[in-house]
């Protein structure tokens, strides 16, 4: 009788969640996109899916689960928001996606985005008009340097070992015995000449001011994100022992020197360069709660802004002028994801509004916001899942 009563709340807390969600949406500037009954999103919040012009949104098109094709393309917002395939992959996961991307310097007609190359974990350069494939790679891309040049690559077959809903699960990882491998780590690629070079190893890193709680763990990195100007970039050190699951930011220069711990003291997640110099962290350590501080790179000096407001976790993104702060919540207990436009100190201009997220996607499989700004700071695109499937919903600023 018990069960069957916890059963019914959760099916009445459900559809309240849904109600309540609909009629907050007709009060937004909002538009779908999404081709059909399949699941549509783009992915991560680090990069935008908006081509230069703002006209084209790039978003991928599943087939069906993970590991399985999921078509490449974009929407054409002048053309009645048509979706145009222009390719496939089956490199993907839930929070990542397949890393696509516009690829800088050509925002109109190239894009870059991972697939099996020759049988590996790869990475394609394609122009969307021609479809022709302009460039492959035998690794696969976290991140391209701003100038297009460079591309870091990780090993995404370690990183699904580790976070499923973030890596490849298509191969098995060559090192998985090894807890901090000497041969596998962060590497650079030069997309011009395809030359490869290992910067920094795992086993490296493992013994970079190590701590007591390194010993016997499984190191591994993720979210690699370059600077405004290129120069450098910032990567998560991950390690598991226990148990437990550690985490640390670290930025480094582009031939892999200079590495220079941000903070060693706290649990850390979601981060966004501000500027060359500073970077915006998510942090949170007992009994301080969770909290945006403000990093200096190379110097670590850090403030807390948006006291009050961001007070819970979430993916960070300023605007393309600098002025603004956009910023999203996991689900909170009516399952409410919270949208908050803010300025660039962390004070509050609106609650965007918030999406309902079904229960359904939870854990490996959720379906964070990962709010994207356009190229000139009047749009917002999301990836929610309110209506039981992804979908991608742009939002316009202008009314607020």
């Amino acid at each position: 009788m018990r069960s069957v009563l916890s059963h019914c709340l959760q099916k009445a807390k459900a559809g309240y969640g849904k109600a309540t969600y609909f009629f907050q949406s007709v009060r937004q500037d909002m538009t779908e996109l999404s081709p059909n009954r399949n699941h549509t999103f783009f992915g991560y919040y680090d990069k935008t899916p908006f081509s230069l012009d703002n006209n084209l949104v790039l978003g991928m098109n599943l087939e069906s689960n993970l590991g399985k094709k999921a078509y490449i393309g974009y929407f054409d917002l002048c053309n009645e928001n048509n979706f145009k395939v222009i390719g496939e992959t089956n490199t993907w996961s839930w929070q990542l996606g397949a890393r696509l991307q516009w690829m800088p310097n050509q925002e109109q007609e190239v894009i870059g985005y991972n697939k099996i190359v020759n049988g590996k974990f790869g990475f394609v350069l394609q122009n969307i008009h021609s479809g022709k494939i302009e460039s492959e790679y035998t690794d696969p891309v976290f991140d391209v340097s701003p100038d297009g040049r460079y591309a870091i690559s990780i090993n995404f077959a370690r990183l699904y070992n580790a976070r499923a809903g973030y890596g490849y699960g298509n191969f098995s990882d060559p090192v998985a015995d090894s807890l901090c491998p000497e041969d596998d780590g962060i590497v650079l690629l030069d997309l011009g000449t395809k030359s490869r070079k290992l910067l920094i190893s795992l086993k490296s890193l493992a013994l970079l001011e190590s701590h007591p709680s390194m010993k016997g763990a499984e190191h591994y990195v993720n979210h690699i994100l370059f600077s405004p100007s290129g120069k450098r970039f910032l990567f998560l050190h991950h390690w598991h022992n226990g148990g437990k699951s550690y985490t640390r930011p670290i930025t480094t220069n582009m031939s892999g020197e200079d590495l220079f711990i941000l903070d060693g003291e706290v649990n850390l997640s979601h981060y966004t360069w501000k500027s060359d110099e500073e970077l915006l962290i998510h942090t949170s350590k007992h009994p301080y709660g969770t909290k945006f501080n403000l990093y200096e790179d190379k110097v670590g000096k850090k403030k807390t802004i948006g006291i009050g407001v961001l007070k819970e976790s979430g993916h960070p993104s300023y605007s393309p002028d600098g002025s603004k702060l956009i910023v999203d919540t996991y689900p909170d207990k009516s399952r409410r994801q919270h949208l908050l436009l803010c300025n660039s100190d962390g004070s509050l201009i609106k609650e965007v509004g918030y999406f309902y997220s079904p229960i359904e996607f939870s854990g490996d499989e959720k379906c964070d916001l990962h709010p994207r700004w356009d190229r000139i700071g009047n749009m917002i695109c999301v990836d929610s899942a309110h209506r039981g499937r992804r979908a991608m919903y742009i939002i316009k600023l202008r009314n607020l």
